[in-house]
């Protein structure tokens, strides 16, 4: 910002014909200058120097705020949600994170779902927190919810009346949408209720989770409309806004897609998506195992914290969630 007649009383023609013959023409240039320098070197009285200071440093310089300030606005802001298996965690330096967009790829029956629905229930027995899980091809699983919360470290069986199961379920809103318009929808009700001084259907969720994003968006590729890459784009901006602006962990599942000669694998909806998870993980049934076998590898290969790629094994069977 350039020094200019008006910007305090001290600051006038004369003294700033002298700045400027000294070489100080910008803010910057004055205020890292020092104040008896540039009095003695310049003729400027003493006084008038600190005058002009100490306007240009309240008027430009960042309001100060204590560390512990900065700490208390942010801890609200940076949750992270555990998944319900440990090896998970560990792989994602601690579970889900908001403000965080995580994706989860895999083949058909790899167990996309089934991690999600960890991921849900978990949430909602250790903490008050509400999800909100859209559904997009009538994957939801009562039965697997009510596994989770049945084995939950923090209540036994006896403990684990029908009301405090009714309690938890309430806070997972199961929304159904079947096509990306539908799915457009749910998100702008879950941004516009958020954005109320009190939220009425989707007040503290803290964890959005689409189920098989691909399904709902495959039929717009599949017709080959020219702005399909238009609606991915700017599907995922809209989930980035949600996770950011509103302090969400948002998950979703994608399908992966085989090249031509089927030697290489990738995450579906093509490169207008790719840059849009800040965290992938990619799963899928494990080598040298039986077909029937519950165990998964689980690789890393695109994280803001972690070194990539990184890979660990996990259970689908909840029983057996540290396999040897």
């Amino acid at each position: 910002m350039a020094l200019r007649v008006g910007l305090c009383t001290s600051l006038n023609q004369e003294n700033l014909g002298k700045l400027k013959a000294g070489g100080i023409r910008t803010v910057t240039d004055f205020i890292t200058r020092d104040p008896d320098a540039i009095s003695k070197d310049l003729h400027i009285p003493y006084k008038d120097v600190c005058s002009i200071r100490r306007v240009l440093i309240s008027e430009n310089s960042a309001y100060p705020v204590s560390a512990v300030t900065l700490y208390k606005d942010a801890l609200p802001m940076l949750t992270m949600l555990s998944t319900g298996c440990n090896r998970l965690d560990e792989l994602l330096d601690g579970g889900l994170f908001t403000a965080e967009v995580t994706e989860i790829a895999g083949f058909t029956a790899a167990g996309k779902t089934r991690i999600c629905l960890w991921c849900a229930a978990t949430t909602v027995m250790t903490e008050k927190y509400t999800v909100v899980y859209i559904d997009t091809c009538s994957s939801f699983s009562i039965e697997c919810v009510l596994d989770v919360l049945s084995q939950s470290a923090d209540f036994n069986q006896a403990e684990l009346s029908q009301e405090l199961l009714e309690e938890k379920l309430q806070r997972i809103k199961l929304v159904q949408a079947f096509n990306v318009f539908d799915l457009f929808s749910v998100l702008e009700s879950i941004r516009e209720d958020l954005t109320k001084p009190t939220p009425m259907e989707y007040g503290n969720v803290k964890l959005v989770i689409i189920d098989n994003l691909a399904s709902p968006i495959n039929p717009i590729i599949g017709g080959q409309i020219a702005h399909s890459q238009g609606i991915i784009s700017q599907l995922g901006l809209s989930l980035k806004q949600l996770a950011h602006k509103s302090s969400l962990a948002v998950l979703v599942t994608n399908n992966l897609t085989t090249s031509m000669n089927g030697d290489k694998s990738k995450p579906a909806l093509g490169k207008s998506w790719s840059h849009v998870p800040h965290t992938r993980l990619i799963i899928q049934k494990c080598k040298h195992v039986s077909s029937h076998s519950s165990l998964r590898e689980v690789c890393l290969v695109k994280s803001g914290r972690q070194q990539t790629p990184a890979t660990t094994t996990i259970s689908l069977d909840r029983r057996q969630q540290d396999p040897g």
